[in-house]
C-alpha cells in the first residue's frame, strides 16, 4: 500500500503480525494462537471465576468488530450471548461444531478489522471517529491492537496451562 500511514503500519504489524513483516513482539496474532485449540481447551479454566480461552476469543471478536464498525461507518454485531459487554454468557460445554464455528467468527471478525484499518484513510487519522467520540481515529486503532495483545497473552498463557492440565489427567496407556 502506497498511502499507507506509518501508524497505520504500526497497528497492522501488532494486529496482524501473519503479514510480511512480522511484528516486533514475534508473538502470532490472537487469532493465530487459536490454531490446534480442541473444545476441551477452550473451555478449561484455571478456577472457577477465570475466563476461558473461548470467552476471551470471543471478547477480542467482539472489540475488533465494534472498531471495525466505526472505521467503516458500518453496524455489524457480533452473534453470540453476552453476559455482560463485550464478554459471551459463561458456558461449561460446547460442541466441537459450535467452537469450530466460533473461531471462523473470530477469524471473520479479525479479518475485517485488518482490512478496515488497512483501507483507513491516513488523512483521517487524528480526526474523531464518529459523531459521539472526541478520540480520533489513531487511538482506537493502536487501541484496538493494544487490546488484542493484551488478550492474545493471555490466550497463550492459557492454552499452554490448559494443555498441560489435560495432559495429566488422561489415562496412561
Amino acid at each position: 500500500m502506497t498511502r499507507e500511514d506509518p501508524r497505520i503500519r504500526t497497528a497492522l504489524l501488532s494486529i496482524d503480525p501473519t503479514s510480511a513483516c512480522p511484528a516486533w513482539h514475534g508473538a502470532p496474532s490472537a487469532v493465530g494462537l487459536l490454531r490446534g485449540v480442541t473444545v476441551e481447551i477452550a473451555l478449561w479454566r484455571p478456577y472457577s471465576m477465570a475466563n476461558s480461552v473461548r470467552e476471551i476469543a470471543l471478547h477480542v471478536a467482539f472489540w475488533e468488530t465494534s472498531v471495525a464498525n466505526r472505521l467503516t461507518g458500518e453496524a455489524l454485531r457480533v452473534g453470540f450471548e453476552q453476559r455482560k459487554t463485550g464478554w459471551p454468557v459463561r458456558v461449561d460445554a460446547v460442541e466441537t461444531s459450535e467452537w469450530k464455528d466460533e473461531v471462523r467468527l473470530v477469524r471473520s471478525c479479525h479479518a475485517r478489522l485488518v482490512g478496515a484499518v488497512a483501507a483507513f484513510d491516513p488523512q483521517r487519522l487524528d480526526a474523531p471517529l464518529g459523531t459521539r467520540s472526541t478520540r480520533p481515529a489513531i487511538e482506537y486503532i493502536h487501541g484496538v491492537a493494544e487490546h488484542t495483545l493484551y488478550h492474545a497473552a493471555q490466550i497463550k498463557m492459557l492454552k499452554t496451562l490448559a494443555q498441560k492440565a489435560t495432559d495429566r489427567e488422561k489415562p496412561s496407556s
